[in-house]
């Protein structure tokens, strides 16, 4: 997936960070506040340490003072760093991660939410899909990444501000130096952090490369193509190729970022450290007008300066990369379907009296060519109808637009004379049941997969009849744990993997569990035999007995027993009519049942 490039401006960059932070603010009030406390905490520790304790013990034992008086007040400094300190464990070890939890629930709630809201088309859309794809990796670990950055920008600033104001307290020339660092640090930090940006980008890409060939080498799904063909040298020879080209960005970049750090190490860093160490050292041993322990409390200050400014330089860099994963993340939550759901509308009740297509036509999102063209066409309620023809014939869009997971580009179509715009979105797709070709097993128990939901104590006799309807009941009974064993071994150890057959059945169970008024099965026999064909479809009558029926299959056998048959072509229904009827028209259904026939004689 290739990494966005862009340049985000700083108002982008502020408006990205503060989507998120008010997201976090929602879910986790006391979050934003608490790492502001943590950020305190931590750097009072090393103020109080290293500035003052040592500072303040140098210049009391310089004044005789007695050790009593010392051991007393370095004894209430040590208590408030080790409160600062309680501060800090507290925070990090019991607050953050129980509020990391809430944190990332609720963006995930807010992803599959808008994952389920979106138009199936969006998936077919390579832009769309990556961005999501972006956005749902940038959830797992982005949100405490932001906070992060944020606490040390925080701590920064809060450092700098306190430990400048310090060292100006005991000498008002440190504002030349601290102007030194300030300067130095905004071109040379600044300049490292643009040209490393633009580093890691371009490096990025070379590693996505890199790493789709190392994924193929351990996918189980290439094994057998990497063991029986040369495709592994073909793979090699790019595997080097996006080395390569890492080489070449390194070649390209690494040097100046190298020569940029050098001047911030010289000149923001080691420079100004040696200037104040010098002039402390001017001031007690020439001037003799600054104690040891004040001339040390300066120079700790300013070095801690130092490390404020870059730590307020670090944590700028980060907020900008934050802010680009950020605005894939924005953009696919703020996205708004097209298909939207209609509150107010009708709910489908009873029966399905006709379901009716007027010149439907459809395109895909950017394409201008129809994959619908203009169809047509009335479904009676309780009859069954197959729909046929070659691959790429638009049998499957056909289907979807039914079910309103597209939407037409023109023309409509009414359920029980209601243009189907008008019901509820959810209400008219539960008017449904399906089973697709590329239908899918989950990661959960036997009972789940079949309703599709979370199972109830009332449940199990539902379950019972769907699985002896599929013709798979006895398999299911012969399960250690029956309908509650896991599929899969993605949670459970004991999960069970079935055969494809057997998933099919699964399949089929989800029809006689939903009894939803319009069964869909979209090539539900395209990895079976004739035999196990044949099964499949006895085991659909029986399920799908009194409802309205449209299946999609490219072995025409399995149409002979519809009521009714379009034959697709180019996206436009060529034919129509029963078994026998088109058998008599001797067109394009007749010669693809013939070529099928003659394979199976």
């Amino acid at each position: 997936m290739e990494q966005k490039t862009s340049k985000y401006g700083i108002r982008q960059v502020l408006s990205n960070n503060l989507f998120l932070l008010k997201q976090i603010g929602r879910v986790s009030p006391w979050r934003i506040p608490a790492i502001m406390v943590d950020a305190m905490a931590d750097w009072s520790k090393g103020l109080i340490f290293r500035v003052f304790v040592v500072g303040y013990v140098l210049n009391q034992i310089q004044s005789d003072t007695p050790l009593k008086r010392i051991f007393f007040v370095v004894g209430l400094l040590s208590l408030l760093s080790f409160a600062c300190h309680l501060v800090n464990i507290f925070l990090k070890n019991c607050f953050f991660p129980r509020s990391d939890l809430k944190i990332q629930s609720h963006f995930m709630k807010l992803a599959f939410g808008k994952a389920r809201e979106a138009d199936l088309e969006c998936y077919e859309n390579t832009e769309y899909y990556e961005k999501y794809i972006r956005a749902l990796n940038a959830l797992k670990s982005r949100p405490r990444m932001v906070l992060d950055s944020v606490e040390m920008l925080f701590g920064a600033l809060f450092g700098f501000f306190a430990l400048s104001g310090t060292a100006l307290s005991m000498d008002g020339f440190m504002i030349f130096f601290i102007v030194l660092q300030i300067v130095a640090n905004f071109v040379f930090a600044r300049k490292e952090n643009c040209e490393r940006r633009a580093y890691e980008v371009e490096l990025a890409e070379a590693d996505r490369q890199a790493d789709y060939i190392r994924r193929v080498h351990y996918l189980p799904e290439y094994a057998k193509e990497l063991r029986t063909t040369n495709i592994s040298d073909v793979l090699f020879k790019r595997f080097i190729a996006a080395t390569q080209n890492g080489v070449r960005v390194i070649k390209e970049h690494g040097l100046k970022c190298a020569v940029y750090r050098l001047f911030v190490d010289a000149v923001c860093t080691r420079m100004g450290y040696y200037l104040v160490i010098l002039f402390a050292a001017f001031r007690i041993l020439v001037l003799k007008n600054m104690m040891v322990g004040d001339g040390l409390m300066v120079v700790m200050a300013m070095f801690s300066v130092t490390e404020a400014l870059l730590e307020q330089e670090n944590s700028f860099f980060q907020l900008h990369e934050h802010a680009m994963y950020i605005g894939d993340l924005r953009e696919f939550l703020e996205h708004k379907p097209k298909i939207k759901e209609n509150s107010k509308g009708a709910v489908p009740t009873g029966q399905v009296k006709e379901l009716r297509v007027e010149n439907l036509s459809f395109s895909y999102f950017g394409s201008e060519r129809k994959v619908i063209d203009d169809v047509s066409f009335t479904i009676k309620g309780g009859q069954t109808v197959a729909i046929v023809g070659h691959n790429g014939a638009g049998k499957s869009t056909l289907v979807k637009l039914l079910m309103r997971l597209y939407e037409p580009t023109s023309g409509a179509i009414y359920l029980n004379e209601k243009e189907i715009g008008e019901y509820q979105l959810h209400a008219y797709r539960d008017s449904f049941s399906a089973v697709f070709q590329d239908f899918k097993v989950f990661s959960l128990t036997v009972g789940e997969n079949i309703l599709l939901r979370r199972t109830a104590d009332g449940d199990k006799g539902l379950l019972e009849e769907s699985l002896r309807a599929s013709g798979m009941a006895e398999r299911i009974s012969a399960l250690p744990y029956g309908t509650d064993t896991m599929m899969t071994r993605e949670f459970d150890e004991e999960g069970v993997s079935l055969s494809g057959g057997q998933a099919q059945k699964i399949a089929l169970s989800r029809l006689y569990a939903k009894n939803a008024p319009i069964a869909i099965l979209d090539e539900p026999s395209s990895a079976l035999d004739p035999i196990a064909e044949y099964e499949l479809f006895e085991n659909m009558k029986r399920i799908c007995e009194g409802r309205t029926v449209i299946f999609i299959s490219h072995r025409l056998s399995s149409a002979m027993s519809a009521d009714v048959i379009f034959m697709m072509e180019h996206g436009r229904i060529i034919e129509r009519g029963n078994h026998e009827s088109l058998m008599r028209q001797n067109g394009k259904y007749a010669e693809m049942f013939r070529k099928q026939a003659e394979k199976y004689e």
